[in-house]
């Protein structure tokens, strides 16, 4: 291969994955936004706007809703996406979370969804990314 062939190849490649780099940031900040909306939507009246678990009917309930800027200090951070996406779902059983006191969201979700899998999962990966975004604890690993 000649040096001026090396070259062009090594940009293009470059290119591709600055592109790569790039490119999954501004996905994560579009989803990041959008999890915010849906978190607003259907979470903070629990957990509050900020996360912290003081929402404006949290003090009418059994078990207090729990602070979610602080799950990266018992699920790591950042956060396990499967993991964290299951238990919002809450139509598999996840038992090391202990009692299901949280609305069951993924029925909820593939109800208005009009049976869509998809629009499920994206509306959970969204609320995830925005979890993870509101995180206070420092960062422990990779995903």
């Amino acid at each position: 291969m000649s040096a001026l062939k090396k070259s062009v190849t090594l940009r293009l490649a470059l290119l591709l994955l600055s592109f790569g780099v790039l490119l999954p940031g501004i996905c994560a900040a579009d989803e990041i936004t959008d999890g915010k909306a849906i978190y607003g939507q259907y979470c903070a009246v629990c957990h509050g706007r900020s996360g912290e678990g003081n929402g404006p009917i949290a003090g009418f309930l059994t078990t207090p809703p729990t602070n979610l800027r602080l799950l990266s200090q018992k699920y790591g951070n950042p956060l396990s996406v499967d993991q964290i996406e299951k238990f919002i779902d809450g139509r598999a059983d996840v038992k090391t979370h202990g009692p299901r006191d949280m609305p069951v969201w993924g029925k909820r979700f593939y109800g208005e969804s009009g049976g869509s899998e998809a629009d499920t999962a994206d509306r959970l990966a969204k609320l995830v990314a925005f979890l993870q975004s509101i995180q206070i604890g420092p960062q422990t690993g990779s995903r």
